[in-house]
Parts: C-alpha cells; structure tokens; sequence
C-alpha cells in the first residue's frame, strides 16, 4: 500500500464531493482521504444510501489500515441529496452499474487509484456486472449480494407479481421512504440479468470476495443444501472466494458481525 497506517489514519479528513453519471445526473458522495494513493468505492443497494449498510464503520476500519474510500449515493437512495432525473426503479442495474464506473473515474480524478470496489446487496449484484465488464480494478467485494435475481425478486414480490404486470403494466406502490410506480419493464430489468453468465466472464486477474453472514434472511446464503446466492456466486467466478460471518444478519447490524465484516474486508484489500 501507498501509505503508513498510524500516519494515514492521523491524517483522515472527510469531504462532502459530488460527481455526474452517465445520465448528467449529479450524485452526491464522501470521500475519506487517509493521504493514500489507494482507494476502495462502496456502493449501497436497493432502498438505502451511502450511511446504510455499515458503510461508515467500513470507511473507519478502511481509514485506520491507511486506506482512503468513497462512498456515494446512487440516483434512486432513499432520504438522498443526489439529483434523479425521472422516477424511482427497482431493476435499474444497467445505470446503477454505469454509476459506479462514473464513481471509479471521479476517484481517479482525485488523484487516487481505485484498488477495490465494494457493493452491498443489490449493489454485490451490480459488482458482479461491473467486475464482469470493466477489468481496471482489482478487487470486488460481493457483500450480501442477490445473485439468484429472478428467484428472490419473486419472493419478495409475491410468485403471482408477473402476471399481474402483464395484466396491469404499471403497479402503484407505497413505502415508508416515499411512492412509486413498479412498471413491467422495470421489473423484468431485474428478473432477467443472467448472472451466472456474468459471473463466469469476470477474468482471473480480478479476485472477488463474496461476504455474506449466516443468519441473513434477506438473501440467504444457502437453503437446505443448495448453493444459493453468495456461496453460488463464489462457486462460479474463477477467482474468488466465499466467507461467511457466523450469526451476522443482511445489514451487519450487531456489533461484533459489523467488526468482523469490516475486518475481513481490509484484509481482502491488504492481501
């Protein structure tokens, strides 16, 4: 690494910077700058933003091994001061990918070469479709990823959710953030991403590290002995590895699963 840990840690400094997408939007980020030309990038996912997901505590463990990061908000975070231009949308992995390429290259415009990009939940599935095109960054950590995208989308939707949009088109829906409108093209943007075809494309020279904790009821890792998820997605990138946090839930939310999370992520980008 390019720089000595105590000193590093010493010298964090967090700056509020913004950078625009491919779709000029201007999305909103934070950069903690330990003096290290290396940098990791979290991505939230689906319904969260860039203080969801344990990203802080990551930052923080990130910064005190001397490593800078950048976390930001996508366009569709919820409680967000990034710009969206158009309506909420669940299956929008294709912009949300070109996000964290436009992400990438604002951190290297910063003077910081990118030496990890790390996604939580929907954005562990969006690292995949980034590790899978873009070949620049050498390290991806898939932390808790949906990777049997058809399956656990019907399962949070109800298994009668297809018919209904072929029959309806567009179904109003209300949450506790706000309300939107789940559109049959939205939908089958997450329903029909070929993972496994991803996955297996991503080329031995970038390593994925997929982090997934037992006692995740969100995405499961495994059910009744059947590689699922992570543990799949572990199963079929050629190089990578799977690594599960005993009794950690989707979001890491205890103390002890949050710092063992943590931990094993600046060990992956040490090593």
């Amino acid at each position: 690494m390019s720089a000595e840990p105590a000193a590093a840690a010493a010298e964090a400094v967090e700056k509020e910077l913004s950078f625009v997408n491919a779709k000029g939007e201007r999305l909103m980020g934070r950069l903690l700058d330990t003096g290290s030309e290396d940098a990791v990038v979290l991505c939230h996912g689906y319904v969260a933003n860039m203080g969801m997901c344990r990203f802080p505590l990551v930052a923080a463990q990130l910064a005190a091994a001397g490593i800078s990061s950048f976390r930001f908000d996508h366009a569709c975070a919820i409680y967000s001061k990034s710009e969206r231009k158009g309506p909420f949308r669940m299956g929008n992995h294709e912009e949300e990918c070109q996000d964290m390429r436009a992400a990438v290259d604002f951190v290297h415009s910063q003077g910081k070469r990118v030496v990890c990009l790390l996604g939580h939940s929907k954005g562990g599935t969006n690292s995949v479709m980034f590790a899978s095109r873009h070949h620049d960054v050498p390290k991806i950590v898939n932390l808790a990823g949906r990777f049997k995208c058809r399956e656990g989308t019907l399962q949070r939707f109800g298994a009668d959710i297809l018919e209904r949009l072929a029959k309806e088109k567009a179904i109003p829906r209300k949450e506790q953030w706000g309300e939107w409108v789940m559109t049959e093209e939205d939908f089958m943007g997450r329903v029909g991403l070929d993972m496994e075809g991803m996955a297996r494309s991503i080329p031995p020279t970038v390593c994925m590290l997929c982090l997934h904790g037992t006692a995740d009821t969100t995405i499961p890792y495994q059910a009744r002995g059947v590689e699922r998820e992570s543990e799949l997605c572990a199963s079929v990138v050629p190089n990578s590895r799977l690594i599960l946090v005993e009794g950690a839930d989707h979001n890491f939310t205890q103390k002890e699963a949050g710092q063992q999370m943590a931990a094993h992520v600046v060990d992956f980008v040490l090593s």
